[in-house]
């Protein structure tokens, strides 16, 4: 089973407060590789998800699990062999599912047909890619033959 995003923040946020020590805010924010308000949205959900109860300290700037509900020692170590195996499953994907680096791509808003969304969707499953690679293996495709048709 491969984990989204907002789960292996989660479980990676999990395991660094697991120890019960405190950890400060930027250290968190580096390790999840994200903003303040994605941090707090992980904080609620690991809060409601685990009943964990987690502090923040204004003195050090650090949060700590105070009474850690669910997340015992066993349910921390499934939680770190879900992350292994999730970590292996995606270095042993040959395509690139999501780039994050604004260089190479920029959101673009389409409206499309169902029809075609369900073809461009029929399409990524068979490819095991997503519907922006598909996309972007179309227009690429048309492009090439506009611009070929165009030279003649």
């Amino acid at each position: 089973m491969q984990l989204s995003t907002r789960q292996a923040r989660v479980f990676r946020l999990a395991m660094l407060l697991g120890s019960g020590m405190p950890v400060e805010t930027q250290k968190i924010i580096s390790q999840l590789a994200c903003s303040e308000p994605t941090l707090t949205r992980a904080l609620k959900e690991l809060r409601e998800t685990y009943s964990a109860e987690i502090r923040y300290s204004k003195a050090t700037h650090s949060y700590q699990i105070v009474e850690p509900g669910l997340l015992d020692k066993k349910t921390l170590r499934q939680i770190h062999k879900t992350l292994s195996s999730n970590v292996e499953a995606k270095t042993d994907e040959t395509v690139s599912k999501v780039s994050l680096d604004k260089e190479k791509k920029k959101a673009v808003s389409l409206s499309l047909r169902m029809s075609v969304l369900r073809k461009i969707d029929q399409l990524a499953i068979q490819t095991n890619t997503t519907r922006s690679d598909i996309v972007e293996l179309l227009v690429d495709s048309s492009i090439a033959k506009l611009a070929a048709t165009l030279r003649r």
